[in-house]
């Protein structure tokens, strides 16, 4: 059985004594068994290392969402760069359309749908 303390609760107006008080804790509990230096210090380790954790975790969620925008920002750049070749393309194709007949390299072009073969030269 566990041993309670009594402990004495004073009321403060001046003209009664030293009395018990309601509503205030009466007993005191001590516990038999306490944790000692070294089962504080383990319960501390595991604390910290359970933070570690959590922030572990946080932080890698930092690095996949940077590793993900650095993914599409690469995807975005390259399609960019093809965008601005074709457009290059487009701007000689037309201008090669416009004079067919003083261009040579309109004039050698075929339809893509054709089924004529490429001749080097």
């Amino acid at each position: 059985m566990s041993a309670y303390i009594a402990t004495r609760r004073l009321n403060t107006t001046a003209s009664s004594s030293a009395t018990w008080v309601r509503n205030r804790n009466a007993v005191r509990h001590d516990a038999k068994r306490q944790l000692g230096p070294i089962s504080h210090i383990l319960f501390l380790a595991s604390v910290v290392c359970l933070i570690g954790l959590l922030a572990l975790t946080q932080s890698a969620k930092v690095v996949k969402y940077d590793l993900n925008i650095a993914n599409a920002s690469t995807e975005i750049s390259n399609l960019e760069a093809e965008r601005d070749a074709l457009a290059v393309e487009n701007a000689k194709i037309t201008a090669a359309a416009a004079d067919e007949r003083t261009n040579t390299v309109a004039s050698t072009m075929v339809d893509a749908n054709s089924n004529a073969e490429f001749v080097s030269e």
